[in-house]
């Protein structure tokens, strides 16, 4: 059986978030037990970027060079993330969402409408919409858990980290923060509190899902004290390096994409603090959200003082990252133990 996976899609803003679960994606392929009647996964990423240079254990493809091979065979199958490519509009189609793009909250109306309409027929046209986690399984309905086993992610050694530390922060060590730009002051707030109290080089890197957050972010930042620590950087631009390298990440907010994020961190055993939300709450299970530090951001002191514990006592947080990681096994766990496809047997 043919798989292919397309790469080129709206609603993915960049290949390295994807990275982790294309890893999973292909390790479940390759341990594949076999079957009483042979059947061959075969898996073709396409996309109309050039080929990274990096060995692929899969073949990577055009995807003008899609309708040969889907016109050799009938057995074939589509994993998409996004709307569905005009190359690939006669395969079965298996949709994996990974973020909402209509309720980012900076789309006007009507672009928001047009992305809700344009997001449903995704998911009304697929064979079968799945999730790989328990956000986005409660977050939609209609949606098939799908049991994936999980990858090592990439390990990443010293001196791979310094030169995205050099990159970021001209070699500072730093606070990662996912959120939007309205939640920017409570934790520059925060952050000024830590400053005054460690006087080092400790810099804070905000992550802000599109240019024009960042720009806001800019602006929000013109005259504050500590300027010159403080980085903005796009999602566009992810790097799993990013998280690998921090000193604690932190959420002020959850979305889809930003659950990836947060599971990313978990495995890499990175601490993290969460902003108490309750709508987001509904979507993360407790045991995970409080293998962390989960509170209210709008009382800076507290959460300085939670940068201040981070800081001096390297124990507490080897101790928490072992802890996260545990949490985060465990929901995985559980998540697979739910699962009512396995891929890649189901879609034959």
């Amino acid at each position: 059986m043919r798989i292919f996976i397309q790469l080129d899609d709206v609603y993915v803003p960049n290949l390295p978030i994807l990275e982790p679960i294309l890893l999973d994606l292909m390790g479940m392929i390759a341990t594949e037990p076999a079957h009483s009647i042979d059947i061959q996964h075969k898996i073709y990423l396409v996309s109309a970027l050039p080929k990274p240079t990096e060995n692929l254990a899969v073949e990577w493809i055009h995807p003008d060079a899609t309708a040969a091979l889907i016109a050799e065979r009938s057995a074939s199958a589509l994993i998409h993330f996004g709307p569905v490519a005009l190359w690939a509009k006669q395969l079965p189609s298996y949709f994996i969402p990974l973020t909402i793009p209509h309720r980012t909250g900076q789309l006007n109306r009507v672009k928001s409408w047009l992305e809700k309409k344009r997001f449903n027929q995704t998911m009304q046209r697929a064979k079968k919409v799945l999730a790989l986690d328990e956000w986005h399984a409660q977050n939609r309905p209609g949606v098939e858990r799908l049991y994936l086993e999980k990858a090592p992610l990439p390990s990443f050694e010293w001196s791979q980290l310094a030169p995205v530390r050099s990159a970021l922060t001209d070699g500072n060590q730093y606070l990662l923060a996912f959120v939007d730009a309205h939640d920017i002051l409570p934790i520059v707030k925060a952050f000024s509190v830590f400053k005054k109290w460690q006087l080092s080089t400790m810099s804070l890197v905000f992550v802000l899902d599109t240019d024009a957050e960042k720009e806001k972010a800019a602006n929000l930042l013109l005259g504050y004290k500590y300027k010159d620590a403080v980085e903005l950087v796009a999602v566009s631009k992810f790097q799993l390096e990013w998280i690998a390298a921090a000193y604690l990440t932190i959420f002020s907010g959850m979305n889809s994409h930003r659950f990836q994020f947060l599971t990313y961190s978990m495995r890499y055993q990175i601490p993290f603090l969460m902003h108490h939300d309750q709508a987001a709450a509904n979507f993360i299970a407790t045991k995970m959200a409080e293998a962390g530090e989960y509170f209210d951001f709008k009382q800076p002191d507290i959460l300085a003082n939670h940068f201040k514990l981070y800081y001096k006592d390297e124990m507490y947080r080897a101790a928490k990252g072992n802890e996260i990681q545990k949490a985060i096994q465990t929901e995985i766990s559980q998540f697979q133990q739910k699962a009512t496809i396995v891929w890649p047997r189901d879609l034959v």
